[in-house]
């Protein structure tokens, strides 16, 4: 019995010490997450969004639930190349020149530096690296072609897309849910992954647009605060 307890009493030490790990790691990716998406308040809660997204898409693929949290976390740093981008070009009222646009389109291979010398993260790294991947060919930066994109690629480039036209940025308003539902089956096949974007039409977004009332409050108490000051 003593031994039973003395080994389940550093079991549960282990398992503690774990968990606590786990929550440090992913507390730092949030922090990580929330900086990058700071440099642009329009994208505020961006990548919050695109994580959750990106889980529900693997879930729902049948994907397990460790799986899931890796695309998850993947979701959260999709855009940590955005660090090596001026802040001029990110929030840019209006649109971009070539020049411009080709700054911007750096960041999934800067995000990917970043990350290649930590070894816990190797697996996220075709999802940081090709979330801006087509279907057909026409994305970047290598114009990979359907399934030679990587299925992470694929999953976060299409929660990316989503978020982008259901929320408010510099150069237009936030369009209509059933606009871009209309969109994400339209581009079915040449933007997006045909069987993702078909498991994609069928999730519950009330969660998201939870999300975004949450992140849009957040955003207009950080100016009126601003301007009170």
């Amino acid at each position: 019995i003593e031994a039973a307890a003395s080994f389940s009493s550093i079991f549960l030490s282990n398992a503690r010490l774990f968990d606590q790990q786990k929550k440090l790691f992913v507390g730092i990716i949030e922090s990580l997450s929330a900086a990058i998406d700071a440099k642009d308040a329009y994208t505020n809660g961006h990548s919050e969004r695109v994580a959750y997204l990106g889980e529900q898409i693997a879930l729902n693929l049948g994907m397990t639930h460790q799986e899931a949290e890796r695309v998850k976390i993947c979701g959260l740093l999709h855009d940590v190349g955005k660090i090596g981008v001026p802040e001029s070009v990110l929030c840019k009222p209006g649109r971009l020149t070539f020049e411009e646009f080709e700054l911007i389109k750096q960041h999934p291979e800067i995000g990917a530096k970043i990350l290649q010398d930590i070894r816990q993260m190797h697996d996220l790294i075709p999802g940081v690296l090709y979330h801006h991947e087509r279907w057909d060919g026409n994305g970047y930066p290598h114009r990979l072609v359907e399934r030679d994109i990587p299925l992470f690629g694929r999953v976060i480039g299409l929660a990316d897309a989503f978020d982008a036209m259901s929320t408010n940025r510099t150069y237009r308003r936030a369009l209509k849910h059933e606009d871009v539902m209309a969109e994400i089956e339209r581009c079915a096949g040449s933007q997006f992954d045909p069987d993702l974007a078909e498991v994609f039409l069928k999730l519950d977004f009330a969660p998201f647009f939870e999300m975004v009332k949450k992140h849009q409050a957040a955003f207009e108490d950080d100016t009126t605060s601003e301007i009170d000051e």
